[in-house]
């Protein structure tokens, strides 16, 4: 989804760029990366590689499949490391042979918090870039820019 935008201020490849909400919040692809949402208009952080500055009219690219992509690697890897723990806990408890109850609970719960450190990692490591809306145009320079 491209959509257009006024550049409020830059630092370091990222830009806070203000857009028009034209749709209702609760159906925004990008609502959970926006500032002041349910107003008429909102901030988001976007990726400026091409150097756009603050007064600039830009074009913004929002990878709505990307972040689809993510939610789904998200959902699946906590949900299949937390049927792995309950089933290894619950294994563990047959050997051990104490009660499975609690053995696949506490497998459930360390599934969990393990495959979150990993998702955590995982993002932040490959995932950043890709997952931030992209400035790819300026359509008009801002004033104080020439």
């Amino acid at each position: 989804m491209n959509d257009n935008g006024l550049v409020i201020s830059e630092k370091e490849g990222m830009a806070q760029v203000e857009i028009e909400c034209l749709k209702p919040c609760h159906h925004c692809s990008v609502r959970s990366l926006c500032i002041g949402q349910n107003t008429s208009k909102g901030i988001l952080s976007a990726l400026n590689p091409i150097n756009a500055h603050p007064g600039d009219e830009v074009t913004i690219e929002i990878p709505e499949s990307n972040y689809s992509k993510a939610l789904i690697l998200l959902f699946g890897v906590l949900l299949a490391a937390s049927l792995i723990g309950m089933g290894a806990g619950s294994f563990l408890s047959y050997l051990l042979k104490s009660s499975s109850s609690y053995a696949s609970v506490f497998g459930l719960f360390l599934g969990l918090f393990l495959g979150g450190i990993g998702l955590f990692f995982y993002f932040n490591r490959k995932n950043k870039d890709y997952l931030y809306p992209v400035i790819n145009n300026i359509a008009k320079k801002g004033d104080q820019n020439g």
